[in-house]
């Protein structure tokens, strides 16, 4: 064989080994990672501690916690709220640590029946925020266009709606339901979550590794899914957190004016029951309001700390 033919053969050899297999149709191949396409977990997990290590947290996470496992399961260890075998308007004592009220109740079995409702108000209506927001902004700020003119208005539709307004008027037309009371609340407040989604949504959507995906071909539901959303959940905690001390105080609110659920009490209906006995027996009106006071105290400070931690412009703390 002489030189040039070894050279065309050599030539051949590399032509058939770039050539691509065809058994079908191609996938275009999928971009190596680069730093710019890798997840920034790394840095939500140094924000996450320094919010475990906040003095903030250390105080209020704790006590947040108390007060939902007294609502779990103090009724396991407290008396019957509706009883009224016992003398009235007892003060504390050992025998009843947060007396009587004016029908004979055990005092402390109803504020701890009273959490109850009061807490699972103010989560409830977190967690559909945080659905609700996370579905609609989400869409509204990973497609843009036309998905995003719509989400917007039906956001804005939402968030005109006056809250109180249409909890009194749901009251007197259904009745002072806790359901319908949760369901008011979510659907008034979520706009606020979807907006602080929609544009986070809209910033990650335009990071490196997001782009590296939409060029491999996967499907913008996975995207959406797997990488958008996660990332975008900080402030979306933030938000999320800060909506259950809102809801805690408008429940209770509501419950104070009367528009709550006679059969099950919350805090709020606590506070309306004691506004004839405060001059007189004074825990009465102390003892939910504390609790409640606490509670949103308890949650809005989280929320600041989460803020602190994983805004990158406030300094973190060592």
């Amino acid at each position: 064989m002489t030189r040039q033919q070894a050279t065309q053969a050599t030539q051949q050899t590399q032509e058939i080994q770039e050539t691509p297999t065809t058994g079908g149709s191609s996938s275009p191949p999928r971009p190596a990672p680069t730093p710019a396409s890798r997840r920034p977990r790394g840095a939500q997990s140094a924000a996450w501690r320094a919010f475990l290590r906040r003095t903030s947290t250390r105080v209020f996470l704790p006590l947040l916690i108390m007060f939902v496992l007294v609502a779990v399961i103090g009724p396991f260890f407290v008396g019957d709220p509706v009883a009224t075998a016992h003398p009235k308007l007892l003060p504390p004592s050992a025998e009843h640590p947060f007396g009587t009220d004016m029908l004979g109740r055990d005092y402390l079995a109803r504020v701890v029946y009273g959490g109850q409702i009061s807490l699972l108000v103010g989560f409830s209506v977190a967690v559909l925020c945080m659905t609700f927001g996370l579905i609609v902004g989400g869409l509204a700020g990973y497609h843009g266009g036309w998905i995003d003119t719509v989400m917007v208005k039906i956001a804005e539709f939402f968030q005109v709606l006056p809250g109180l307004v249409l909890a009194l008027v749901a009251a007197a037309l259904l009745g002072s339901n806790v359901l319908i009371i949760t369901a008011i609340l979510a659907i008034t407040m979520w706009p606020g979550v979807g907006r602080i989604v929609r544009a986070e949504a809209m910033r990650i959507s335009k990071l490196g590794y997001v782009e590296s995906q939409k060029a491999a071909g996967f499907h913008g539901i996975r995207i959406l899914v797997s990488d958008v959303i996660p990332n975008a959940m900080p402030p979306v905690l933030v938000a999320t957190t800060m909506t259950v001390g809102r809801a805690i105080l408008i429940e209770s609110g509501l419950a104070y004016i009367g528009v709550g659920d006679p059969g099950n009490p919350s805090w709020g209906s606590l506070l309306n029951d004691a506004q004839s006995y405060m001059r007189d027996s004074w825990w009465l009106a102390f003892l939910p309001g504390a609790c409640i006071f606490l509670v949103v105290l308890a949650v809005n400070m989280l929320g600041d700390a989460l803020n602190d931690a994983f805004n990158p412009t406030i300094g973190r703390v060592k």
